[in-house]
C-alpha cells in the first residue's frame, strides 16, 4: 500500500496549498478593495499593485493543486443512473475507461504545461504593470497538478485490481478525506 499512500499524502498536501491559496486571495482582495475605497473616510485611495495578476496566478493554484484531491475522494462529476445498474464485471469496466479517458486528457495537458512553463521559466515570462508580476511559477503549479491528477488516474486504474493502488484505502481514516459517502455503501 506503500505507493498509494505516498501518493495521497502529495495530493492531500497539494488541496492544503489550495487552501491557503483561496485564503491568499481572499486577503489580498480584501485589501485591494479597502485600499481603493479609503476616499469614503477622507484618506488617499490606492489599489494595492499587481492584485490582478496575484489572484489570477492563486486561481491557478487553486484550481490545479485541487483537481487530484477531488478526484481521490471520486468528487467530480460522474452521472451513475447506468452505472449503478451494470453487472460488477461492466461497472469496473466503466470505471477503468473513465480513469484512462482522465489520464489521456490530463496527460496532454501535463505535456503541454511542462513545456509552457519550461518556456516561460527560460524567456522569464512575466505581467507588465507597476510591478513586474512574474507568470512562470503559476505554469509550474500547474504542470504539476495536471500531472499529479494524470498519476492519481492511472492509480485509480490500478486500483481497480490491486488494493497496493487503491488510493481511497490508503486515505480512509484520515480527516481531510470524507470519501464515505452514502453513494458508496449501496
Amino acid at each position: 500500500m506503500f505507493p498509494a499512500k505516498l501518493l495521497f499524502r502529495i495530493t492531500r498536501a497539494s488541496a492544503v496549498l489550495s487552501g491557503i491559496a483561496i485564503l491568499l486571495m481572499m486577503l489580498a482582495g480584501a485589501a485591494d478593495v479597502i485600499g481603493t475605497n479609503l476616499d469614503v473616510i477622507g484618506l488617499r485611495s490606492q489599489p494595492i499593485p499587481a492584485t490582478f495578476e496575484f489572484m489570477g496566478a492563486m486561481m491557478v493554484v487553486t484550481v490545479f493543486l485541487a483537481v487530484s484531491f477531488a478526484q481521490h475522494g471520486r468528487r467530480h462529476i460522474r452521472v451513475e443512473l447506468l452505472v449503478r445498474r451494470m453487472p460488477p464485471f461492466w461497472q469496473k469496466a466503466a470505471d477503468v475507461l473513465q480513469f484512462a479517458l482522465g489520464a489521456m486528457v490530463f496527460g496532454m495537458i501535463a505535456r503541454f504545461a511542462w513545456a509552457a512553463a519550461i518556456h516561460g521559466f527560460n524567456v522569464g515570462e512575466y505581467a507588465t504593470g507597476i510591478i513586474n508580476f512574474p507568470l512562470w511559477p503559476a505554469r509550474f503549479v500547474m504542470a504539476f497538478g495536471v500531472t499529479l491528477m494524470t498519476i492519481q488516474c492511472l492509480f485509480d486504474i490500478a486500483g481497480v485490481f490491486s488494493d497496493r493502488f487503491n488510493t481511497r484505502a490508503a486515505g480512509s481514516g484520515d480527516s481531510l478525506d470524507n470519501t464515505d459517502d452514502a453513494e458508496d455503501e449501496d
